[in-house]
């Protein structure tokens, strides 16, 4: 069984343009029937008769609003639970760090309410800030704080003869 497809590209649709159920299904390769769904749900329609017909600005601003309402903003102390599907606060306010790369890291902690993992993805530059609002038991991959790519791709016998 195939995964649902929950993101679409909203940049595929021309606000000018006329779709068709039809259309809009082979523009996103979905079912009519998912097209249908969305109609039921409120996908305003230019008039009731048939063949139904969605203009683009419709279609794009419609899909924007039904993937922007899943998103859940975490505040400052808060980690996002996908078990709970929703922010909530780190067991004991502990976490650890993982730093992903020389500008980001991931705050994981485990959710008060269900002790499931949660993360958070920040910046390295919050990294203070972290350390104040969290009580960060360890950080993962510390040596790549300071870390300089251009160190690594420089020749050693042009950096010595210099």
């Amino acid at each position: 069984m195939t995964k649902k497809k929950r993101k679409y590209n909203t940049n595929l649709i021309k606000e000018t343009l006329n779709y068709s159920i039809y259309g809009i299904a082979d523009l996103y390769g979905i079912h009519r029937g998912t097209v249908r769904q969305w109609i039921k749900e409120g996908l305003p329609l230019i008039d009731n008769h048939k063949p139904f017909i969605v203009l683009g600005s419709y279609l794009k601003e419609f899909l924007k609003n039904r993937q922007g309402n899943r998103k859940t903003k975490c505040n400052a102390n808060e980690l996002y639970c996908f078990k709970c599907r929703d922010a909530r606060t780190s067991w004991n306010n502990l976490v650890d760090l993982k730093i992903l790369n020389e500008r980001s890291l991931l705050i994981i902690g485990i959710c008060s309410q269900c002790n499931t993992e949660t993360n958070k993805l920040s910046s390295l530059k919050n990294l203070d800030e972290i350390q104040e609002i969290f009580d960060v038991q360890t950080i993962h991959n510390q040596d790549l704080i300071g870390f300089d790519p251009s160190i690594v791709n420089t020749n050693i016998n042009e950096e010595i003869s210099t």
